[in-house]
């Protein structure tokens, strides 16, 4: 398969969370079930929560379009493997935005595959290494508006890295290729 487009940005979580919406999208209503425990990923009809274990520092996040499915190859070498995956269903029209509702930054893009529902892979890695490092900053500064906290918490910026994988589902037999099965009425009496 062949990815189409490839967009690298940081995401400042919310109360350790950031979003994955398309247009129309309300995230944020109570339509997905709360994260507990530590859980990557849950997942509403046409939005996805992802979790951070920290919610005060920036995140990478990679955002990938494919035409299908793409092959699992390994990571670059530099990269080092995905500590934790989920995957999930969405349904999307046309565009795909990241970001949070608290900083009012996000980054968005137009979707080839236009409207319908997509696959979506997340893979996370250093979530607890950098959860950790938090902790240690908060027992070592006790004065978290001073200048060595916010150098030490600087150095944090970033580590934590997100990989969102999304393509269009292929259409089940007798289902339209988009619209997720929706039908629409032809007349409407009144």
């Amino acid at each position: 398969m062949k990815r189409l487009s490839r967009l690298r940005f940081a995401v400042f979580p919310d109360n350790g969370l950031f979003r994955v919406y398309g247009l129309g999208a309300r995230p944020g209503r109570g339509e997905v079930p709360e994260l507990s425990g530590g859980s990557l990923l849950a997942c509403g009809y046409d939005h996805l929560e992802l979790s951070t274990l920290q919610g005060k520092v920036d995140v990478t996040v990679v955002l990938e379009e494919w035409d299908g499915d793409p092959d699992a190859g390994p990571p670059p070498a530099d990269e080092g493997p995905w500590e934790e995956t989920a995957a999930a269903t969405v349904f999307l029209r046309g565009y795909v935005t990241v970001g949070t509702d608290a900083s009012g930054r996000a980054m968005g893009t137009r979707l080839a595959g236009g409207t319908g529902r997509y696959r979506v892979e997340v893979g996370a890695r250093h979530r607890h290494a950098v959860a950790e490092r938090y902790d240690r900053l908060l027992q070592r500064y006790r004065d978290l508006h001073s200048e060595e906290f916010r150098v030490a918490e600087q150095d944090l910026r970033g580590l934590e890295e997100f990989l969102i994988r999304l393509w269009p589902m292929a259409a089940a037999d007798g289902d339209p290729p988009h619209g997720g099965g929706v039908s629409y009425p032809t007349a409407v009496s009144g």
